[in-house]
């Protein structure tokens, strides 16, 4: 394999993993509410460390990878997310989950700085790229709550964790004995400086998007499989009709299966946002995105079956395909030499400030309903979109393009 391609099959696989991972917790929810007796509120709690250590971690191994390599950093990832995994397949306790998920979500926080940056510095077609390194994420994001309901039916959830284990224990063994030469291929990066004071403005205005963005973002990925479970039934109903199922975690396979189904959409949204950030303006594209996601993601607070889940994939679909377009604006106002760090700082606004949407859920489902949680993200995304249009005037005209 040539350069690009060694970079694209092991930032796609670490991509897929560390949204595998993301969303397996909450996609066994319902299970570890009978497994652990608790609410739902108090289940989804015992990932908010996960969660948060996702995001601020990300800053400083944004650093590590800035001065020892991306590769490296890739390297880690994959070995001490396993770690994690086996950790919370032999938790016995609540406790014990909190801490084994604390262990993923503070080696998970590798990836996007050192991913992103290995992409942004390494491939040519930078939008295409990152829009192609989006769809491991969907996959990601669209084969766990699947998978997981799948095993967690057949062999339960502790056996899940273990064999995510393995795959992240594979992958890193692979990278370990691959090169990956890490000179930047773009000639604005290969001349690119400091931070002027100009892009350190935008990129502040862009940070603030990026934060509102992953606590909308954060809000979904928590709360979907187990609001599908609730209020989109039908699909349980379909199970049903096949045959002589268990009846036994029908309906958490229906959801996860759902879900997966949903997320798959959105990978469409990630190629499209990809190829359309190599030939349009990025702002407008950026504004345009979100805009039409608004009135679908208000839909799936009033509706729920057949219409319901229409609404969730096309609200996900524009809501993904979004991040090559963000990725490609991170990537024009930051320095290649410190790309990385760039990436680790909107991680920690992606995934730390997003973490305290499960306290959203929580908070939006005990003091009115759960229906609640979509029309504070509805409130979210209007916000975001004035604040890009902030952005667009900010700029006065000028082109934003990869």
């Amino acid at each position: 394999m040539n350069n690009e391609r060694r970079i694209t099959v092991f930032t796609f696989s670490a991509h897929f993993l560390f949204h595998f991972y993301e969303i397996a917790f909450p996609a066994m929810a319902v299970p570890l509410m009978f497994s652990l007796q608790l609410p739902l509120e108090d289940v989804l709690k015992l990932g908010f460390l996960m969660y948060l250590l996702f995001g601020v971690t990300s800053l400083p191994w944004g650093m590590f990878a800035d001065r020892f390599g991306n590769r490296l950093s890739l390297i880690i990832f994959f070995f001490g997310c396993s770690a994690g995994a086996f950790l919370t397949a032999f938790s016995e306790s609540s406790g014990g989950i909190v801490f084994s998920l604390a262990v993923i979500g503070f080696f998970a926080g590798i990836y996007h700085p050192a991913g992103m940056g290995l992409i942004s510095i390494g491939m040519k077609n930078r939008g295409m790229a990152l829009g192609i390194n989006g769809t491991a994420g969907s996959i990601g994001l669209a084969a766990a709550p699947f998978v997981t309901g799948l095993l967690n039916w057949l062999v339960g959830w502790r056996m899940s964790y273990a064999l995510i284990g393995i795959f992240g224990i594979v992958w890193g063994l692979l990278l370990a004995a691959c090169p990956i030469d890490e000179t930047p291929v773009r000639e604005e990066d290969i001349r690119s400086g400091a931070f002027s004071r100009e892009d350190l403005r935008r990129f502040l205005v862009l940070g603030l998007i990026i934060a509102l963005g992953g606590l909308a973002y954060r809000i979904n990925i928590v709360v979907l499989p187990a609001y599908l479970e609730f209020k989109a039934g039908f699909f349980g109903d379909v199970l049903r009709g096949l045959g002589n199922l268990r009846e036994e975690g029908i309906s958490t396979v229906a959801a996860t299966a759902l879900t997966s189904a949903i997320y798959v959409i959105g990978l469409f949204g990630q190629l499209a946002g990809g190829r359309l950030s190599d030939r349009f303006d990025l702002k407008w594209l950026y504004l345009g995105f979100y805009t039409v996601s608004f009135p679908f993601v208000l839909m799936m607070a009033f509706y729920g079956n057949q219409v319901l889940a229409a609404a969730a994939a096309v609200y996900v679909f524009f809501a993904i395909g979004t991040q090559p377009i963000e990725n490609s604006l991170i990537a024009k106002f930051t320095p290649a030499r410190r790309r990385s760090t760039g990436y680790g700082i909107t991680s920690v606004l992606v995934f730390g400030v997003g973490s305290l949407g499960i306290y959203a859920v929580a908070l939006a489902n005990k003091m009115w309903s759960l229906e609640a949680v979509y029309l504070m993200s509805g409130a979210l995304i209007l916000a975001i979109m004035l604040v890009i249009g902030f952005f667009i005037y900010s700029l006065r005209g000028q082109p934003v393009r990869n």
